[in-house]
């Protein structure tokens, strides 16, 4: 059975937590040592109360989450009305470590954003941008050229946008062409200069504004919004895959 300590050194070989952007609190949050023994690991998206309390229902040892629980200093901590609060107890009463891989993740060789490129079938795959906060998202090439109508289509149906949210993007031309694709997990709307630099003629992120659709279609770059979730789940799913195969005799729960 691993310690603690063994897991958090092939996280941090496959996501070392210098690559995160500047100030993301990722790395462990809540812990009780290095040097406890793990036989459980609980992965989600985001941790919530529930999902907290189904972890120390099931004697998980650690919970590696994707978005950071705490983000900001506690000041207090208030379990009748707190979100954070709500989650921190009973993860704290059990001592269920917190992990979280966020914008490290993202940049992985084999993350989130690699994950959403290959379910979204790119091919010769590669960083945005050569360094800087966009290098964490990836531009790459469908096989073949496609209409705007097709793809977009082909990514509600790949990421089931419809079940959380419906894909969002604005009144492209459905019969335009593309085939240059860039892609960036979460709210990554804010690289579409990065984009249309790279030579993406779509690009698949979340969490779009109002006006940002408006800036992309002056670009000439269809931008769609496929949900949070939707482009972000995959990849943590793959990170389970990987501690499965890395450490066969750990149970690697997902929380959601």
């Amino acid at each position: 059975m691993p310690l603690l300590r063994e897991i958090l050194a092939f996280m941090r070989q496959i996501a070392p937590e210098e690559s995160a952007i500047s100030g993301d609190p990722v790395g462990l949050s809540i812990q009780f040592g290095l040097d406890i023994p793990v036989s459980k690991v609980g992965v989600c998206l985001d941790v919530t109360p529930e999902g907290a309390s189904a972890a120390a229902s099931a004697d998980v040892q650690l919970v590696i989450c994707h978005h950071p629980l705490i983000y900001s200093p506690l000041k207090k901590i208030d379990s009748s009305s707190d979100r954070v609060s709500q989650t921190i107890v009973p993860l704290i009463t059990s001592r269920v470590a917190l992990y979280a891989a966020h914008t490290n993740w993202d940049r992985a060789a084999g993350g989130i954003n690699d994950t959403l490129a290959g379910m979204l079938q790119l091919e010769n795959t590669a960083d945005l941008a050569p360094s800087g906060d966009a290098s964490l998202a990836r531009v790459g090439d469908l096989s073949l050229p496609v209409s705007l109508g097709d793809f977009r289509v082909a990514v509600a149906r790949t990421l089931g946008c419809a079940n959380e949210n419906e894909l969002r993007s604005r009144n492209d031309d459905p019969t335009r062409l593309i085939r240059r694709v860039a892609v960036c997990g979460g709210a990554g709307a804010g690289f579409m200069h990065e984009a249309v630099a790279a030579g993406a003629e779509a690009y698949v992120t979340s969490d779009v504004r109002h006006h940002e659709f408006l800036d992309a279609a002056a670009l000439g770059l269809a931008l769609l919004d496929a949900g949070h979730g939707a482009t972000e789940r995959p990849g943590m799913q793959a990170l389970r895959g990987r501690l499965t195969q890395e450490f066969p005799e750990v149970e690697t729960i997902w929380l959601g």
